[in-house]
């Protein structure tokens, strides 16, 4: 099964996208089109036009998790589809607090007059032929995972919370006998002061390079947003050639 991934909300970009701290994938593949997370403003549909997606009127949409920079652009979403639902985690809803206690949930109206919007379970959910939403360990984050023609799986996760290598390898554990042939999204690998800073000592952001790649077998990881320019600097050193950038407008073919 052939897939076709454009990045429609990153945190980097070019003219004549408009970038913002924040995810937003659009996936199109055999078993449905899918739209993975919002980015925080609705830029994302913005982004959208230009490159020619239908991304207001998916086959499917899934909210990673409960945080505003991937939530917060369902709102105008919903208001331009009335009919459109959102896969998400029960906990998504609940009000989450980040560092210093600084509110990075949600905002109310999503968790409010929008709370029928969406699709709420802790289950593995198969939402079209060869397409999974997979929750981790983390209560309100999921990932995405599509089938490849030759068996393989695409991950996405937004900010794997739960960290890369463990939700790799229970994926793994939950489809025996399959392998990760690509990991996309943020690592949670940046620090507190933004993207120029290191949230990790670095000699475990290169065990968790090597971790994905030799122990877990991932072929290519796609990161970007909570990973940080460190970080990346770090993986692409300790498994050179593995790990590729992510910015608005771009597109992967898996």
């Amino acid at each position: 099964m052939s897939m076709e991934l454009t990045v429609l909300m990153e945190n980097t970009g070019n003219s004549p996208f408009h970038p913002e701290h924040g995810l937003s994938l659009y996936l199109r593949h055999p078993g449905g089109r899918v739209l993975l997370d919002a980015g925080q403003s609705g830029a994302f549909l913005d982004n959208a036009a230009l490159l020619g997606v239908p991304a207001g009127e998916p086959d499917f949409a899934a909210l990673s998790h409960g945080h505003y920079d991937h939530g917060d652009g369902f709102l105008p979403l919903f208001r331009q589809n009335p009919a459109l639902r959102v896969l998400a985690r029960p906990d998504a809803l609940k009000g989450h607090t980040g560092p210093g206690g600084r509110y990075i949930g949600l905002c109310p109206a999503l968790r409010g007059e929008y709370t029928g919007r969406f699709l709420l379970s802790d289950k593995l959910r198969a939402i079209g032929p060869g397409l999974y939403l997979i929750p981790d360990a983390v209560s309100h984050e999921q990932s995405l995972a599509a089938e490849r023609e030759d068996g393989s799986l695409v991950v996405m996760n937004s900010c794997c919370h739960a960290g890369a290598d463990n939700i790799v390898r229970e994926i793994l554990r939950r489809f025996p006998g399959r392998r990760v042939s690509a990991l996309v999204g943020g690592l949670h690998l940046m620090g507190p002061d933004g993207p120029d800073t290191l949230g990790q000592p670095p000699e475990a952001v290169e065990t968790l390079a090597r971790r994905l790649t030799e122990e877990l077998g991932v072929e290519r990881v796609y990161t970007g947003h909570c990973t940080g320019a460190p970080a990346f600097a770090l993986l692409d050193r300790a498994a050179p050639g593995r790990f590729f950038p992510l910015y608005t407008g771009q597109t992967l073919q898996f």
